[in-house]
């Protein structure tokens, strides 16, 4: 009797392991539409918050889970969303270090991660460089995307004039290429309708 048992539940795994891999699965429902159907509440517990979320999801007016895109005034970082253009007397600071082997170190495209974990940041400390530096071009521009550079090192940090390798990441200084003279900092606003970051203020 035990053997035939076992024998049964071998004989219906296999079916539903047949059922989950080639067809539709119905629950609540005898007729799905989807590869797995869902008709009624359903409810997820003790979820896993060490699990790095980097989308959203919603259900169109039929039910069928889709991904969510997160606009440019949204961010999603370490599973929290926050909006982009929230309390703007407060600005999020980020800290990057900067290696420089030689004097005059050129950054070409340089990468603030700003579409990444730094979607909301305002302010960039730059630290750690012991040698000048020319910023030529920042990478992950979009439209109206605003950032401020402190150059927290006593060295020069000079932004290059039209200079990128890629074009859609290059500054316009208005004119000549600028620079702090040490510690300073450098304000810049990406405008999306000419694909450039333009300089707006630098102070020393």
């Amino acid at each position: 009797m035990k053997k035939n048992y076992t024998l049964k539940t071998v004989c219906v795994a296999t079916l539903l392991f047949f059922q989950l891999g080639y067809a539709q699965v119905g629950i609540g429902t005898t007729s799905p539409l989807s590869t797995l159907h869902v008709q009624g509440t359903m409810r997820v517990t003790n979820t896993n918050n060490a699990t790095t979320t980097t989308k959203l999801a919603g259900t169109c007016d039929s039910g069928i889970v889709s991904d969510i895109r997160v606009g440019n005034n949204l961010s999603l970082v370490n599973n929290e969303l926050s909006a982009a253009d929230g309390d703007n007397s407060v600005y999020k600071v980020a800290s990057v270090k900067l290696t420089t082997t030689s004097s005059n170190y050129i950054f070409d495209n340089l990468d603030l991660d700003l579409n990444g974990a730094n979607a909301g940041v305002v302010v960039f400390r730059l630290y750690g460089s012991a040698n000048s530096f020319i910023i030529k071009g920042i990478a992950g521009g979009v439209d109206g995307r605003h950032i401020l550079l402190y150059n927290s090192s006593a060295v020069n940090m000079r932004a290059d004039h039209l200079g990128s390798s890629n074009p859609i990441n290059t500054i316009d200084t208005i004119g000549t290429s600028t620079a702090t003279s040490g510690v300073g900092t450098l304000e810049l606003v990406y405008d999306g309708s000419t694909s450039k970051w333009i300089v707006t203020n630098i102070r020393d």
